[in-house]
């Protein structure tokens, strides 16, 4: 058995009817590809059941500690069933993507059975006409509950149920099944009372921990300066949550993305995505006259600290960054170059700071204490009183590279992301890759967005928005490098031809060779030509005139 993570039972704990926990990804598949045009519901339960045997994170299940004394643990479901956790539906006509999303939007109001393992995969037949994906395809919806990943490892566990080739092998088997004997009520007790006991250390140790980190955190501020905006606007986001959802999608290509990049030296792909999700954000709050004027939207983004070595593993092991997001700068190019700045420090604090200052809060709460004070806020519902944060923005690393995945056969053509919502933050947005795109995917509780439609179009209009500033900057780059070069190319009017210089460098040299004449005395007239003479000479660089100019040719 392994045992939750305090944040892990975090999760857990703070879920409550009106905020399931759920965490998860919509894919959209092109079942053509298939060896044969089509792919059967009792083909995806083979090929499930094929790939689950690559690992046993799928048939794990929540174990309780007595009176929640400790935290909870894994073990695998000597019960599994797998026809329980894939769901076979069909989408209502006209099968477009509204249909889609609200049928998404229903199966994220609803949690999992925390009996059984804590997933579930949708096959959506009947998408008929959704855009990237040609009729008679389907949909699979895959969800974990929070407590189980985060958003890094469940997108492993979600690759784990695909291929890089349409020809599987079915009837598989890459492991031995071993499933766990579920511990007797005494066995937990055997586990629960040592930790009871040794409570009392690592609630001291972790208090040494948040005390430097917190000195380490005062250093840090006061050396790069306190963030210009400390406190969290109340908008329209930040109220108690209702079990229903709204979702909506939208699609960016990262080629686009990277063009924006330009419109500030160091921005990153992400400065870009919270640029663009704030100028949306900002355009809905205007369009219901909700937008606060003088402050910024404040948003949590999760930072991963994931390692390599732990790609696989369930749990959540992130940090936070907390940031103004730039909602009240109405300039594209200045709300990008703020965020720019406050990512730029923000995102090291949050992996060398706060990470152990969250974890430390974790290990000095005892367990009942920490489930207790869960308790107490799903029934008083404080959260949605006292805003923390208005929203959060979190960027999971998608499919790498541009090669084809499958499903069970069926070519993955989009993949949307799923994030859950809860009290004091009504709205959440994920944002993955697939092959040369990112895609977008928004749940809102849909008493608070009602009109997804108009907060994706919202969305769209920031996109053409920063475009159309990239554009801007481009068209005056390219206007400026082509008077460069026609400047470059253009001959200079006070320089003469080489041969005219030559002509007259010849000239010059011959005069102060040659031995000097008499002074003959001239009429008056004579001097208007000398001048004359003297200016055009004085006009070419390669000849030097001694002496000063004539007062006829200073002011030629």
């Amino acid at each position: 058995m392994k045992q939750l993570t305090p944040m892990d039972s975090h999760f857990f704990y703070f879920e409550g009817p009106n905020q399931p926990m759920m965490i998860g990804s919509l894919w959209l598949c092109d079942q053509t590809t298939a060896p044969d045009g089509i792919v059967r519901h009792k083909d995806i339960l083979q090929y499930v059941s094929d790939r689950l045997n690559t690992t046993s994170y799928f048939r794990r299940r929540l174990e309780q500690a007595p009176f929640q004394l400790d935290d909870p643990y894994w073990l695998e479901d000597e019960n599994f069933d797998l026809e329980y956790h894939v769901r076979h539906v069909g989408l209502p006509q006209p099968g477009d993507w509204r249909q889609l999303c609200i049928f998404t939007a229903r199966t994220m109001s609803r949690s999992v059975d925390m009996e059984r393992a804590p997933w579930e995969i949708y096959i959506i037949e009947g998408v008929n006409n959704v855009e990237g994906v040609p009729p008679n395809s389907f949909a699979v919806l895959i969800r974990f509950h929070h407590a189980y990943v985060d958003g890094k490892s469940s997108l492993e566990l979600s690759t784990a149920m695909m291929e890089e080739t349409a020809e599987h092998e079915y009837g598989r088997r890459d492991r031995v099944e071993v499933a766990e004997r579920a511990p007797t009520r005494l066995e937990m007790w055997a586990r629960t009372a040592p930790r009871m006991l040794g409570q009392s250390v690592r609630s001291m140790r972790a208090g040494l921990l948040f005390g430097r980190k917190s000195l380490e955190l005062a250093r840090r501020l006061r050396q790069d300066g306190l963030p210009e905006q400390r406190r969290v606007p109340r908008t329209i986001f930040n109220v108690t949550v209702t079990p229903h959802r709204s979702y909506g999608g939208h699609s960016w290509q990262i080629p686009d993305l990277k063009r924006m990049r330009q419109l500030h030296p160091g921005a990153s792909l992400n400065d870009v995505i919270l640029a663009v999700i704030a100028g949306g954000m900002r355009r809905y709050l205007a369009g219901h006259k909700q937008l606060p004027v003088d402050q910024s939207l404040i948003s949590m983004c999760p930072v991963s600290i994931r390692p390599e070595d732990a790609r696989s593993e369930t749990g959540n092991l992130i940090s936070a960054m907390y940031i103004a997001i730039g909602t009240n700068i109405e300039d594209p190019t200045k709300r990008l170059a703020a965020i720019q700045g406050r990512t730029h420090r923000g995102i090291p604090l949050a992996r060398e700071v706060l990470c152990d200052l969250t974890n430390a809060v974790g290990d000095m709460v005892p367990p009942a204490i920490r489930a207790l004070g869960a308790w107490f806020q799903n029934r008083t519902h404080m959260a949605g009183t006292l805003p923390l944060i208005n929203t959060v923005i979190t960027n999971v690393p998608g499919i790498p590279g541009m090669h084809t995945r499958y499903f069970a056969g069926a070519a993955i053509r989009e993949v949307f992301p799923l994030v859950p919502v809860c009290d004091g933050m009504a709205i959440s947005h994920g944002i993955t890759g697939i092959y040369d795109r990112l895609n977008l995917g928004v749940v809102a509780d849909r008493k608070v967005v009602p009109d997804m439609d108009f907060y994706i179009a919202c969305m769209e209009a920031s996109t053409k928005e920063y475009l159309a500033c990239v554009a801007a900057l481009e068209s005056a780059q390219t206007s400026t490098a082509q008077e460069r070069t026609i400047d470059s190319d253009k001959p200079n009017a006070r320089q003469p031809s080489k041969a005219a210089a030559k002509t007259q460098s010849n000239a010059t040299v011959a005069k102060t060779t040659s031995k000097p004449k008499k002074r003959v005395k001239t009429r008056p007239a004579a001097s208007k030509s000398a001048g004359v003479k003297l200016a055009a000479a004085n006009s070419s660089p390669n000849t030097s005139v001694a002496g000063p100019l004539p007062a006829e040719s200073k002011q030629n």
